[in-house]
């Protein structure tokens, strides 16, 4: 049985902090480990990544002051170089594993969980519905582009506009309603414990 949608996503959030905290060794080993596992996430997320991968090794290695990697003037620092390496490992892990919480979700599970996880923002007058609505059709056009990326001209991408809009979704988001448990809670428990344990490993 599956548990609440927005265990998958909180899960997500809790890597996003273990990996900040990680050192380059803790990183390079997880990345070993994940490569078999997530080879299909990695290359996607490495493909549609690559110019702000190559843009951050650029802006790192060349800004941050350390010792020169060889003998010249505009020679990178060794420090500015791992770096660098370390965010990018740490950008393609974060990439793929959302992928995957996407694949396990779908886009009904993921808006139920963004909507479990805002609503205290509600409360302060967020117009939720407007937000997840929003939310919605742009999920909607962001995954038919990534599924049928147009060609690289103007003609074409007026032709995939024009033809994007008579195939619009209905202007209505559908949530489905999940009920939390007392399992949901002890998995919750569970993950906060572990996310905390695996930061001390990490460091």
């Amino acid at each position: 049985m599956r548990g609440h949608p927005v265990l998958a996503l909180v899960a997500w959030l809790l890597l996003v902090l273990v990996l900040q905290a990680w050192s380059w060794p803790a990183l390079s080993l997880l990345f070993l480990f994940c490569l078999p596992l997530l080879w299909r996430q990695l290359c996607l997320a490495l493909r549609r990544m690559r110019w702000l991968l190559l843009t951050l090794l650029l802006v790192t290695a060349w800004s941050v002051p350390g010792d020169a990697l060889f003998a010249a003037a505009w020679s990178p620092s060794r420090q500015g170089l791992a770096l660098a390496l370390q965010q990018q490992l740490r950008l393609l892990l974060l990439m793929a594993s959302l992928r995957c919480v996407w694949l396990q979700l779908g886009q009904q599970g993921m808006l139920q969980a963004l909507a479990w996880l805002l609503q205290p923002l509600a409360w302060l007058g967020l117009p939720l519905e407007c937000l997840l609505l929003r939310l919605g059709l742009t999920l909607f056009y962001a995954e038919h582009w990534l599924q049928h990326p147009p060609a690289l001209s103007l003609a074409a991408w007026r032709a995939a506009l024009a033809a994007q809009l008579t195939q619009a979704p209905a202007d209505e988001v559908k949530l489905g309603f999940s009920p939390w448990t007392m399992r949901d809670t002890l998995a919750l428990l569970l993950l906060l414990l572990l996310s905390g344990l695996l930061v001390k490993v990490g460091q």
